[in-house]
C-alpha cells in the first residue's frame, strides 16, 4: 500500500518554492566577490610566472647562440667564433654586432619609408643568407636574395617576416633606455629593427699613426682560444643592455653615444625587458648563460705597466669594461689586430667603439 503525500500527492507552496528558487542577488554578489578576490590573488602570480618563463626562454636562446658560435669556431680557419660579416670594413656602419645572425631588419630605411631598403635588410646586403651563424642554427641556411628581389619585392619582404626564434627574445618590446636614437625613434622591436634581439659583445681600440688597424679587445674579432677568462667574458646579450656599461662612461672622458659631449654620464635608467632595471640575459664565452647585472663599469686604474704595449692610458681606459661577474674586455691577453682599418667602420674615433 502506497503512502499518500500531503493528502493525495498535493505539495505545499513552501516545498515547491524551496526546490525551484535560484540564488538570491546577495548570494550572487558574494560569489562574484570571492571570484574577484581569487583572481586578484592569482593574477600577479600568473604574471610573474609568464615573465619568468620569458626570461628563461631568452636565457636559453643566448645559450643556444653561444653554443652555435663555439661550433662555428671549430670550422673557422681563423678560430673566430663570432662570424665576421662580409660588409665589415667596406661599408660605414657595418660593425657586426647584429649581422652575425637573424633575419632581415626593417629599421632605418635609406629610401624614405620603404622598409625593404633598411640598412639592416636584404637589399643592402645584410639579409639572413649573409649572416654567418644562420647556417649553423638552421641547417641549409637561406637563399641569398640580395640581387633577387622577386615580383613586387616579395623575396626581400619574405626575409623581413622570418620567425627565427633563437634570435628573437620573447620579451623584446623595443627600446627601453639609452641606445642609438635611430632604434628609439623607429618604435620597433630590436628583432624587427636590426633583425636580431641580441647583440654581440664588442670592444675595439685603434691606435693612430702608420697603417692604423682596429684592434680587438673582446671576444669579437678575436680567436676564441685567445680569450683568457671565458667563464667571465661576455659573448652575447639582450640588445636593450648593450650600452649598460656606459652608466659611468663619461667620467672617464670617453666619447659618448650619439655624439654627446665628452664627460657626460649616462643618466637614463635602462629598464631591461624583464622588469628589473640593469638586469639583462647574457651568455659567456664558455657557453653558459645567465641574468647579469650590468650598471656601469669599474673604473680602471692608470697602471700602464699592466696594459699591453701601444697606446696610452686614455686609449685603454675607454675599452676596459668589467663588473661583478662579467667583463667585456679580454685583458690581460694582448689585443688582436683586425683586418679593419681605423675609420672604415664609420665610427672613427680614437679609441673607437
Amino acid at each position: 500500500m502506497e503512502r499518500a503525500t500531503n493528502c493525495g500527492g498535493w505539495r505545499s507552496p513552501t516545498a515547491r518554492s524551496a526546490r525551484g528558487r535560484g540564488f538570491t542577488l546577495i548570494e550572487l554578489l558574494v560569489v562574484v566577490a570571492i571570484i574577484a578576490l581569487l583572481v586578484s590573488i592569482l593574477l600577479p602570480s600568473l604574471k610573474r610566472a609568464r615573465a619568468q618563463a620569458k626570461m628563461v626562454a631568452s636565457t636559453a636562446n643566448l645559450k643556444g647562440i653561444a653554443t652555435s658560435s663555439l661550433t662555428f669556431a671549430t670550422e673557422d680557419k681563423r678560430d673566430m667564433s663570432i662570424p665576421i660579416h662580409r660588409l665589415m670594413g667596406l661599408v660605414p656602419g657595418a660593425v657586426g654586432e647584429y649581422e652575425y645572425g637573424g633575419k632581415s631588419g626593417i629599421g632605418e630605411p635609406i629610401s624614405g619609408n620603404d622598409e625593404v631598403s633598411s640598412k639592416w635588410g636584404t637589399q643592402e646586403g645584410r639579409g639572413p643568407a649573409t649572416r654567418g651563424l644562420n647556417p649553423i642554427v638552421y641547417k641549409g641556411g637561406f637563399t641569398n636574395y640580395t640581387f633577387l628581389p622577386g615580383a613586387e619585392n616579395e623575396n626581400w619582404i619574405s626575409d623581413t617576416k622570418l620567425d627565427l626564434g633563437i634570435f628573437r627574445a620573447p620579451s623584446d618590446t623595443g627600446y627601453v633606455g639609452h641606445h642609438y636614437s635611430a632604434w628609439r625613434d623607429s618604435g620597433l622591436t630590436s628583432y624587427d629593427h636590426y633583425g636580431n634581439s641580441y647583440s654581440a659583445s664588442t670592444a675595439w681600440i685603434g691606435f693612430s699613426g702608420g697603417d692604423c688597424r682596429l684592434l680587438s679587445n673582446s671576444s669579437f674579432l678575436k680567436p676564441v682560444t685567445r680569450v683568457p677568462n671565458p667563464a667571465n667574458t661576455l659573448y652575447f646579450l639582450e640588445n636593450c643592455g648593450r650600452f649598460a656599461y656606459r652608466k659611468n662612461y663619461g667620467a672617464d672622458g670617453c666619447q659618448t653615444l650619439n655624439g654627446g659631449p665628452v664627460g657626460t654620464d649616462v643618466e637614463s635608467v635602462i629598464k631591461g625587458w624583464h622588469g628589473r632595471p640593469w638586469f639583462f640575459a647574457t651568455s659567456f664565452v664558455d657557453g653558459h648563460a645567465a641574468m647579469t647585472n650590468i650598471q656601469g663599469h669599474i673604473q680602471p686604474q692608470p697602471r700602464l705597466s699592466s696594459y699591453p704595449s701601444g697606446g696610452s692610458y686614455e686609449n685603454w681606459n675607454c675599452v676596459i669594461f668589467r663588473g661583478k661577474g662579467w667583463q667585456r674586455d679580454t685583458l690581460p691577453a694582448a689585443p688582436v689586430e683586425t683586418p679593419i682599418s681605423c675609420g672604415a667602420s664609420g665610427t672613427v674615433v680614437n679609441p673607437v667603439q
